[in-house]
């Protein structure tokens, strides 16, 4: 026997033999190096020397001897008395030699069969994840030329429409000035003239009235001024008339000069 090719056998047997342990693998090592020695005849081998060899004791050593036994890795032969154990150790290359090429075998064919297949698999995965991709790619970019394209046709529609609102605004409106509280009424410098003649020095409450009414009711009409003209010089007029009929009835300012009322003094509990 070769030991070293047992060696090697061995640790290639032992790959399929779940049921070894360290134990086991300990004492078959002692043993093939003491069967080595004896040029792998028979030999006598006392309990010490295999202790001491193995690493063992006593106990992990007659169940792993029986167990190699029964594997059939090895032989021996108790006697009587003070006489020491026979061991006889077989050949593993002998006994699983093309056992262990079947497995090596099957094992790199398997493996390889393994590899092939990953290596197909991850390829038509990557094939078909790019063309997924692609495909993707090239819808979104469809998509989003389509949504570029509707945009600019807004965007285009939108323009058409404020060029139409501005070629509807009479050329006049471009010289029109903003007046009121919140700034949204608009009077030529004609108009403008006008209406302070007409209203003199209330012409600033009635443009107030009106950007006030706009502001809280959203009116709309086509010219303020003819707007001004027609109510809103007699609705401010009427409103001043109501405040000071209040002022002078209510407890602010005048009030008591009305003959119904008696004279009454402020409250001083909660001064403004």
């Amino acid at each position: 026997m070769n030991y070293l090719k047992e060696i090697l056998a061995f640790n290639n047997w032992k790959r399929y033999n779940s049921t070894i342990n360290k134990s086991d693998i300990c004492l078959w090592h002692a043993l093939m190096a003491m069967a080595n020695r004896f040029n792998w005849e028979e030999f006598n081998a006392p309990i010490l020397t295999l202790l001491s060899e193995s690493s063992l004791t006593k106990n992990e050593l007659y169940k792993s001897r029986n167990k190699l036994k029964q594997l059939g890795l090895i032989d021996f032969k108790e006697r009587g008395g003070n006489k020491t154990t026979i061991y006889k150790v077989y050949s593993i290359v002998s006994l699983y030699g093309k056992q262990l090429d079947t497995q090596n075998m099957t094992q790199i064919v398997t493996q390889s069969m393994t590899q092939i297949v990953t290596q197909s698999m991850t390829q038509i995965v990557t094939q078909s994840m790019t063309q997924i991709v692609t495909q993707s790619m090239t819808q979104m970019g469809s998509q989003i030329g389509n949504i570029h394209k509707t945009k600019n046709h807004k965007l285009e529609t939108k323009n058409q429409k404020e060029k139409s609102i501005a070629n509807a605004i009479p050329k006049k409106r471009a010289s029109m000035k903003i007046y009121g509280e919140y700034k949204n009424v608009l009077l030529s410098d004609d108009e403008y003239e006008k209406l302070k003649e007409l209203c003199g020095e209330e012409l600033q409450g009635v443009i107030d009235h009106l950007s006030s009414y706009i502001e809280m009711k959203g009116y709309k009409v086509k010219s303020h001024y003819l707007a001004i003209r027609k109510w809103v010089i007699t609705a401010y007029k009427e409103q001043k008339m109501r405040e000071e009929r209040i002022n002078s009835m209510s407890g602010g300012v005048g009030y008591g000069k009305y003959p119904g009322y008696t004279q009454k003094k402020l409250c001083t509990e909660y001064p403004e």
